[in-house]
C-alpha cells in the first residue's frame, strides 16, 4: 500500500503549460477527464482563464474568462478548445440569456452509427443580484460533441444540446460511472440536491451510453427506480457539488469532499457493492491544505482562498483496486480585476491540485494511506 502523494502527475503539464500558451488555459475550475479512444485525456473546465501570463509570471487584467473549456492532453502535449472566435473566446454553451451562463459536468463516450461522440453534461445558471453568490440553478442538459480535429482547432462547440428534466436546485452531472465501469449495462448520472452544507446525492441511470436516452431515479423508499426525476430522492448526504464513483475492489467508491461543514478541507471516501449505494464505512482520505486560517494560503492573498470539488479520475484507472488519482480546485474570493488582486498576481492560486492515493479494505472497515499521512 503506498501513501499520499500530492503534486501527481499532470499538476506539472498544466502548470508548464500556463506559462507559455499564448491564447489557452492558465486557470480554471471543475476538472473533470475522459480518456479518448485512441488514449488522449480531454480534461473538461468550468470557469476559465485564458493566456498569456505576463512576462514575469503575473495575469494581465485583460486575461479573457470563459465559462467552459476543454483541454485536450497527448502526453505533455495540450490544446485548449473553446466556443467562439479567437479574436473574442467564449464557453463552449453560449449563453441562453443575459445573466445566464453555462457550468459543466461530467461527460463520456457513447458511440453511434460507428461514430463515437463525446457527451458532457451542463448546468445552467443565472444571477439574480449584485453579490458573489447571488446566482441560482436552473436547468440541465446533454451536449453532444464531435471528436473529429481534436487538438487542432481552437473553436470547438456542441453537435447537439438536449434537455433533460431539470428540477432547479437539482444539479445533474456532479459524477458518471459509464456502463463500461459499472457491471449491469447502465451508466448512472449522478446529481447534488444543493445547499450551502449537507448536500445530499442524488442518482440517475439510463441503459448503454446514450446520456439523451431515457433516464430513471432511485427512490429506495418508493421501491426502486422511477421514471419522473421529480419522484427521485436523496439518498446520501455530505457530498460537495462534485465527486467521483469509482470501481473498487469489485465495489464501489464515492469520494468527495465533505459538506457537513463550510468549505470544509476534508476529503472523504466511502464504499457500497453497489453503484447506487447504499454508500458506507466513511472514512478520511486527504486534507486539502490551502484553505482556512492557518491554511497554507494564509497571510499571503487578499482573499479567502478555498478547496473544493474533489474527485478521483476514471479515466487515469489501473485495474479496479487502484492506485488512485484525484484532483481537486483552488479558488481565491477576491473577485476584484485589477493586477494586486490574487487571480492577477498568483495565477497558480486557480489551478487544480492532483493527489495519487491507495484504498484498501482490512477487517470490514476502509484503510487510507493518504488518510493516514494526511
Amino acid at each position: 500500500m503506498s501513501g499520499v502523494k500530492p503534486d501527481a502527475a499532470p499538476e506539472k503539464t498544466f502548470l508548464d503549460y500556463a506559462k507559455t500558451t499564448p491564447d489557452g488555459w492558465t486557470g480554471g475550475d471543475s476538472t473533470f477527464s475522459v480518456k479518448l479512444p485512441d488514449g488522449r485525456i480531454i480534461w473538461l473546465f468550468s470557469d476559465t482563464f485564458l493566456g498569456p501570463l505576463n512576462s514575469d509570471g503575473t495575469r494581465p487584467t485583460s486575461a479573457p474568462f470563459v465559462n467552459s473549456t476543454m483541454v485536450v492532453q497527448s502526453g505533455s502535449q495540450l490544446t485548449t478548445l473553446r466556443g467562439g472566435p479567437k479574436t473574442r473566446p467564449e464557453g463552449l454553451m453560449k449563453p441562453a440569456a443575459d445573466k445566464h451562463w453555462y457550468w459543466l459536468g461530467d461527460g463520456q463516450l457513447h458511440t453511434e452509427g460507428g461514430t463515437t461522440y463525446l457527451q458532457v453534461i451542463f448546468q445552467e445558471y443565472y444571477k439574480f443580484g449584485p453579490g458573489s453568490w447571488d446566482f441560482r440553478h436552473k436547468a440541465n442538459f446533454v451536449a453532444t460533441f464531435s471528436l473529429d480535429d481534436l487538438g487542432t482547432s481552437h473553436g470547438h462547440e456542441p453537435l447537439y444540446i438536449d434537455p433533460v428534466p431539470s428540477t432547479p436546485g437539482i444539479g445533474w452531472g456532479s459524477a458518471l460511472l459509464p456502463s463500461s465501469l459499472s457491471g449491469d449495462g447502465y451508466t448512472y448520472i449522478y446529481g447534488v440536491d444543493d445547499a450551502p452544507t449537507n448536500k445530499k446525492m442524488r442518482v440517475a441511470r439510463v441503459k448503454g451510453t446514450d446520456l439523451t436516452g431515457d433516464w430513471e431515479y432511485l427512490n429506495p423508499g418508493a421501491g426502486g427506480w422511477m421514471r419522473s426525476e421529480k419522484q427521485a430522492a436523496n439518498v446520501y448526504t455530505g457530498i460537495a457539488n462534485e465527486y467521483s464513483v469509482t470501481p473498487w475492489y469489485g465495489g464501489f467508491m464515492v469520494v468527495s469532499q465533505s459538506s457537513r461543514e463550510a468549505f470544509s478541507g476534508e476529503i472523504k471516501a466511502a464504499v457500497s457493492c453497489s453503484p447506487h449505494g447504499t454508500f458506507q464505512l466513511e472514512t478520511d482520505v486527504y486534507r486539502m491544505p490551502e484553505p482556512g486560517p492557518w491554511g497554507s494560503y494564509a497571510g499571503k492573498t487578499a482573499g479567502t482562498v478555498i478547496s473544493y470539488n474533489a474527485h478521483v479520475h476514471n479515466s487515469m484507472l489501473n485495474g479496479g483496486a487502484g492506485p488512485y488519482t484525484l484532483s481537486y480546485n483552488v479558488n481565491s474570493m477576491d473577485s476584484r480585476i485589477e493586477s494586486g488582486a490574487d487571480h492577477y498576481r498568483d495565477p497558480g492560486i486557480y489551478k487544480p491540485r492532483f493527489v495519487a492515493f491507495s484504498m484498501t479494505p482490512t477487517g470490514g472497515t476502509l484503510r487510507s494511506a493518504a488518510g493516514e499521512a494526511g
